[in-house]
């Protein structure tokens, strides 16, 4: 994809989402096979990203200069995104898949509200009403009181708020520049970020070194091929979509997450009637959502 690629129209837009969707539906599940902890996880996930993020720049010659304000508001989303992502596998960890994909569902209910907000524009009933809906699908698909203590809970939201957040914000800051240069300041803020958690918690650091082979592939994975890819086609997307639309589709991240989690580990991930009444809620919800959003072909200059 090239860092000028044209805005794309609402029908191919709603498809990429949806693929963008599904490969983000792997990454609960190589947080929950990657043996190390939230913080080193993370950490090295952008210390992969980083440099191949940087080599596509190159490659495109899209060049890294920006706008100063441009510059300052990415850098501020990359802490939303640090902290999304340490919230996120913090909330694995602890309390597993189907606790912290469930509660990044609820992001869609944050976008409805804070959407308005940083466009500017009327809350939309519908929109809540919606976001509300979601959280009731995904209810059915885990009860969650059983499956999360205190902490899991907390993180689980507190990665849905962040996610919301910068989700939010790129569609006002990276809607006219390219997904590379836009990714590498965001995810080198991220990655500031996380490096200054290993001041307050040093015991967590794991030295390259004593990485075990499984885990630098999988973390390999996660890098390019479940964060590089996908937050290109996500900016993108962007430049079509609204942000609602886009977490609205990221809904259908926990009937992908816990479908591969019960292929995978069927001894701990069961699913059963609240798994397809809940899925099946959230299909209609988006199917919904593609439907009633009128979303107008961008511009094309000449």
């Amino acid at each position: 994809m090239s860092a000028d690629a044209a805005p794309l129209r609402p029908g191919p837009a709603h498809a990429l989402l949806h693929f963008t969707v599904f490969i983000w539906g792997f990454t609960a599940i190589l947080g929950r096979s990657i043996s190390i902890s939230a913080v080193p996880l993370v950490w090295y996930r952008l210390l992969f990203v980083l440099p191949v993020m940087a080599g596509l720049l190159l490659w495109n010659r899209t060049g890294f200069r920006a706008e100063a304000r441009l510059v300052r508001a990415w850098l501020g989303i990359g802490v939303l995104v640090a902290l999304h992502w340490l919230m996120f596998y913090g909330c694995i960890k602890y309390s597993g898949v189907a606790v912290a994909v469930l509660c990044l569902s609820s992001s869609t209910f944050f976008t409805a509200l804070l959407e308005p907000l940083v466009f500017r524009r009327r809350v939309v009933a519908t929109e809540l009403v919606m976001g509300a809906a979601v959280v009731v699908g995904v209810a059915l698909i885990v009860r969650l009181e059983t499956h999360a203590n205190a902490l899991g809970l907390g993180l689980g939201l507190g990665s849905s708020l962040f996610s919301a957040a910068f989700g939010t914000l790129n569609g006002v800051y990276a809607k006219n520049e390219p997904p590379q240069r836009v990714t590498l300041y965001e995810l080198t803020s991220a990655a500031l970020v996380t490096t200054l958690f290993f001041a307050v918690w040093p015991a967590d650091f794991v030295a390259p070194f004593a990485l075990s082979l499984k885990d630098f592939g999988l973390l390999l994975v996660l890098a390019v091929v479940c964060t590089v890819l996908p937050w290109q086609w996500s900016l993108r997307i962007l430049k079509t979509l609204s942000p609602y639309t886009l977490a609205l589709a990221v809904s259908l991240e926990p009937v992908y997450s816990m479908g591969l989690a019960y292929l995978l580990f069927p001894d701990s991930e069961q699913l059963n009637w609240r798994f397809y009444a809940g899925a099946a809620v959230l299909v209609l919800l988006v199917l919904a959502n593609s439907r009633l959003k009128r979303v107008a072909p961008p511009a094309i200059e000449t």
